[in-house]
């Protein structure tokens, strides 16, 4: 492959590159500029190149400058972690926090047998979990999971606080602490479709 073939091929790796960076499909980006789809999928071929305008006003149009098509791009795959990875990630931090619930109520049973309610550990062992929950989903960008995961801690967190107060303290309408709940699961999704609908709007600025 001589230099020219070389820098034809990289060009066309960086559109390509780009494109799917600003989550453009061949047809949106080619509608934007008033081209055909085809010329966009020749040009990501290699089969022929943008002439310079064209060059300048994609560009422009991704916020680079002429150079970073002739640019090799470097990939930190060390960033690049998977669904099954990040699933299994989730699901190592979520079973450390039942490890420990497990070998406390096992302790509880051992050496405190006169404790009825031994089994409140498991209740109290879904809030670190869904609090793990929160913090994955918000690394990895999951907004639904992330509105799940507030949703699960908002009510375990309630019914933890319900369950603490009606069996070991006993205290007269404890039943109210879910009307707190209602609010705050209220916030929580509007919080979601606020940010959606801030996303759909960046999307549609980029189109």
């Amino acid at each position: 492959m001589d230099d020219l073939e070389k820098t034809t091929k990289l060009i066309a790796d960086n559109l390509i590159y780009y494109r799917k960076k600003a989550g453009l499909t061949q047809l949106q980006l080619a509608e934007h500029f008033n081209y055909s789809d085809k010329s966009v999928s020749k040009w990501e071929r290699g089969e022929s190149v943008p002439d310079t305008i064209v060059m300048k006003a994609l560009a422009d149009f991704y916020g680079i400058t002429i150079d970073d098509f002739f640019q090799i791009q470097k990939v930190n795959t060390s960033r690049q972690i998977t669904a099954k990875k990040r699933f299994f990630i989730i699901l190592l931090s979520v079973g450390l926090v039942w490890l420990v619930a497990a070998l406390t109520f096992l302790f509880f049973s051992f050496f405190l047998r006169d404790f009825a309610y031994n089994w409140l550990i498991f209740i109290y062992a879904l809030i670190p979990s869904f609090i793990l929950l929160v913090v994955w989903t918000s690394i990895y960008h999951l907004r639904l999971g992330l509105l799940l995961s507030i949703s699960g801690l908002i009510w375990t967190s309630a019914l933890s606080i319900f369950l603490s107060f009606a069996l070991m303290f006993p205290f007269p309408n404890s039943y109210l602490i879910f009307i707190i709940g209602i609010p705050l699961q209220v916030l929580a999704i509007l919080w979601y479709l606020l940010r959606k609908t801030i996303k759909e709007n960046k999307k549609t600025l980029v189109k």
